[in-house]
This record gives structure tokens, C-alpha cells and sequence, in this order.
């Protein structure tokens, strides 16, 4: 997210502001409730979960700094359709919905909201590209695209970090156990290395040939 007239908007929505801190796993938004404020991240790293009441509620993307959320039920006056949990502790603003209503027309705010929303949608067609995928490659997928969108180049990859083997598996409608043997495979081939909310990809080039050619497996 670096479009200039979008961070003239963030700044509009920051003024007369403070961040609120928040933790892991911390609801920064919960479904069923009323749409009264949209959150701006300053920091961290969260979860965006549809509740389905079924065994597992789907992921639908992680979001990092920079990133709107909680908008479309302030703009509609529909309450809450999903959870926002944090994975990675960081920070936050609070805009009260009626001022953000007030400033929606502004055209950084404008131009942020559309940005929020190509967003959204770019998210939603790699959760249906994934899901036309094998097993192995959906995972793989998905730990490539989370760690070159939010992962931190290190000496010995790509370092996701604040994800759990779980979260990956509601990314890709499958069960943690599902998942493992995938998981091991990548771990085996020297494309994953893991520790607890830890992915560390050592070749994001590696893991994309890997992509290419998983369809054979299972």
C-alpha cells in the first residue's frame, strides 16, 4: 500500500488521533456487533475470520500496517460479519463511524477505500485459485503469499512470523492434521522450515517451482 493519494487519506482518517495498542489474539473486531468505528493499523499483523458455526471458520486474509478495516459494515449500518484477531501485537486507530462518514469524501479517503476494496478483492481470487488446487500446493500457496506480502527478509528466508499451523490450515479449508503431511513434504525438500508461529521460506523461488509442479500430489 503505497499509492500516495491513498496515504493522504490514512493521514486525514489519523488526525487528532492516537493509536490504541493491542495484543495477540485480541478481537479487534467481532462479528454480530454494531459497525460503530473503522480501525486503521499503525502496526501488527491480523486475522479476518468468517464465523460459519461449522468445525472450522475460513480465514479470508491477513492484514498488516496500513490496511482499513471495518468499513463496509460503518458504510452499510450492518453489523459485524467477521472477526478481527491479532496475530502479531501492534497498534491501531480508532475513527468513530460518524467522522468517518463525514470524511469519506475526501479524495485520499476515497481513494484509500477504493484501495481497500481492489484489496479485498485480489484476496478473494487467490482464496479461489488456491481452492482449485491440490492439497500440497494450496498450502504452499499460501505460506508463499503471506510470507512475500508480510514476511521479513532474513539471512535464511522469508520469516513469517505471528501464524500458526492452524490459521494456515482455515486458510485452506483443510484440518491441521489435513495439512501436516504437506508440511512435511516442504520441510523435507528444504522449502519450509518451522518453529512454533514461525514459517521461515529459505526459497521463495524454490517454493514457487514447487507450486508449479504439486498438482501430482494429493
Amino acid at each position: 500500500m503505497d499509492d500516495s493519494r491513498s496515504d493522504q487519506g490514512r493521514a486525514v482518517l489519523r488526525v487528532g488521533r492516537r493509536p490504541r495498542s493491542f495484543r495477540r489474539g485480541e478481537h479487534l473486531i467481532t462479528a454480530g456487533t454494531p459497525s460503530d468505528e473503522v480501525l486503521l493499523l499503525e502496526s501488527g499483523l491480523v486475522k479476518v475470520v468468517l464465523p460459519t458455526g461449522g468445525a472450522r471458520d475460513p480465514i479470508t486474509g491477513l492484514y498488516g500496517a496500513g490496511s482499513l478495516l471495518g468499513e463496509i459494515g460503518v458504510t452499510s449500518g450492518a453489523p459485524r460479519s467477521a472477526h478481527v484477531i491479532a496475530l502479531v501485537a501492534g497498534a491501531a486507530w480508532h475513527v468513530a463511524g460518524s467522522r468517518f462518514l463525514a470524511l469519506r469524501d475526501d479524495r485520499g479517503v476515497q481513494r484509500l477505500i477504493e484501495e481497500t476494496w481492489r484489496e479485498r478483492q485480489r484476496n478473494a481470487d487467490e482464496n479461489l485459485r488456491r481452492q482449485m488446487r491440490s492439497g500440497a500446493a494450496r498450502v504452499a500457496m499460501c505460506l508463499l503469499t503471506w510470507a512475500r506480502e508480510f514476511g521479513t527478509g532474513t539471512e535464511s528466508g522469508l520469516e513469517l512470523r505471528g501464524v500458526s499451523q492452524q490459521d494456515v490450515a482455515h486458510a485452506v479449508a483443510m484440518s491441521v492434521k489435513t495439512i501436516e503431511p504437506f508440511l512435511h513434504a516442504l520441510r523435507e525438500q528444504g522449502l519450509l522450515r518451522t518453529s512454533r508461529l514461525r514459517f521461515v521460506l529459505p526459497s521463495a523461488d524454490g517454493l514457487g517451482h514447487f507450486i508449479a509442479n504439486a498438482d501430482g500430489m494429493n
